[in-house]
This record gives C-alpha cells, structure tokens and sequence, in this order.
C-alpha cells in the first residue's frame, strides 16, 4: 500500500481495484467493502495488518468545462484541474495550486491553503448514492459531510469566475513558489499532520517547542516546516504513529494546547 501514498507508508493488500467510471465503482461496492484512495496524500496506513482490498480511483481523472463550471472526477490530481482552470481564463482555484491531493480528498476535508478552500468553490458533488448541494456538503475547517459516511464520491462541480490568464498565472506561480520555499516538498509526507487551532498555528507551537527534526528512527518533524511530519526513508506505522503522539505529549506539557490529527489513521 506504501506505493499508493504519499507517505510511502502501508502495508500488503490483496486485492487492488482501478475502476475506470462509476459504473465499475459501483459493481465493486456491491461486493466489496475496500479502502478508497485517490492521490493517497493526507493517509497513514498501517503496515502492521493485510488489508483485503483497496480501490484507487487515479484512472477516473477526466476534467471538462462548461462555461464558467469545471467538472472533476474524483481521481483527478487538483494539480492538474487548477491548471485546466487557469488554461481556460478561469480563477478561483489558485490557492490550491500545489496541494497535492485528488479531487475526491480535497472535497471530504475541504482541503484549503493560502485564505482559500475547496468550500468557496464547490457547486455540488456527486457520490454513488447521490448529488450533493454545496449546502449539503455541510463544509467546515478540514471537514464534510463525506468525513463521516463511506460514500464513494465520483465527481465535483466547482463553480469559477472569468479570470485575466496572466493573473490566475502569476498568483499560481507566487503560491508554488512559497511551497517550495517553505514546505519539505522533496520528503515523503501526508501533508499538514496537525489542524490549525481556535487560536493558534500547529507548526508555531512545535516550533516554539523547539521539535524541528525531533524523530522517532525514520519518521522525523521537519527541520524546513514544524507542521508537516515526513518520512524520511524507512519509517515504519508504529514510528510515525508514535512520533504524532510524541509531538502531541510534549506540545500540549509545554503550551497546554491540544494538537488535533489532521491525516487519517487506517489501522
């Protein structure tokens, strides 16, 4: 399963699926109960079990404009639909330029970066039970509905405004940039492991716990961003797991705050 995330941590499986449509997605939810994936980004998945099976939606990718909407399946890479946006004059997807998740993920944690999130520009989503209105979605920091149902989302709908190109060009450009300036974007990682606080950046008070390059053998806080915790090679489950845990004790011993997980754990 590591091969599937961007962690590149995980366990054996034994069976994979790649659905091509909803049609075969749905064939396979009739006789199966498998880990869905997209991009596997944002995941930390045991290798301490086999899974029986799993279903990776990254062949159900296509993108397509009408007007002023874009529609995605939920494979697409939301790398590859902000810059089918920013091809067609379209703004209001630059802020996530660089996350580096698939359109099914990004929904169900209403992924966001930069003062903007997924929620701003989501019209409606479709899973295999149903369509969705934004005000369905029930949209929140790093939440949905689909955080807690098993539905299987198949597309969004994400509803953009006429741009100048140049401009949609530039602002992505500034924001990869400040990525690779800041974030350890050449490490094996989930992303963001902690969620911002009511009153507080998660990274600030790692930092302030002086935590940069903290590790547990291979699973380590890196030295460049204190919010993303990586994988520097070998981690195994229990080292990283155990280094979340770690960082958790000794942040809130030291500022009484609690770090809230922002990946999700499949054991």
């Amino acid at each position: 399963m590591k091969e599937y995330t961007t962690l590149h941590i995980g366990g054996k499986c034994k069976k994979l699926y790649f659905p091509k449509n909803e049609e075969e997605v749905k064939k396979i939810l009739a006789n199966d109960q498998p880990i869905i994936l997209g991009n596997g980004s944002n995941v930390l998945i045991s290798d301490e079990r086999e899974f029986e099976s799993a279903m990776i939606l990254t062949q159900m990718n296509h993108i397509e404009c009408k007007s002023e909407v874009i529609i995605a399946e939920a494979g697409a890479r939301l790398m590859d639909v902000c810059l089918y946006a920013y091809q067609r004059g379209l703004s209001g997807l630059e802020f996530a330029y660089g996350i580096p998740g698939s359109v099914g993920g990004a929904v169900i944690m209403n992924a966001g970066a930069y003062g903007g999130e997924i929620s701003d520009v989501v019209e409606c989503v479709t899973t295999t039970e149903k369509q969705y209105s934004k005000e369905a979605c029930a949209f929140s920091y790093r939440h949905s509905v689909f955080s807690d149902r098993s539905e299987c989302i198949i597309n969004a709908v994400f509803r953009l405004k006429k741009g100048d190109k140049e401009m949609i060009r530039m602002k992505m450009k500034e924001l990869i940039e400040k990525r690779i300036e800041k974030q350890p974007l050449d490490q094996y990682s989930a992303g963001s492991t902690f969620k911002r606080g009511p009153d507080f950046y998660a990274s600030q008070l790692i930092n302030d716990c002086s935590l940069k390059g903290y590790h547990v053998n291979e699973a380590a806080v890196s030295t460049k961003h204190a919010g993303f915790l990586i994988n520097q090679g070998e981690a195994s489950f229990r080292d990283f797991l155990t280094l979340i845990h770690q960082v958790q004790a000794i942040v809130y011993e030291q500022t009484s705050k609690h770090l809230e997980c922002e990946i999700k754990i499949i054991e």
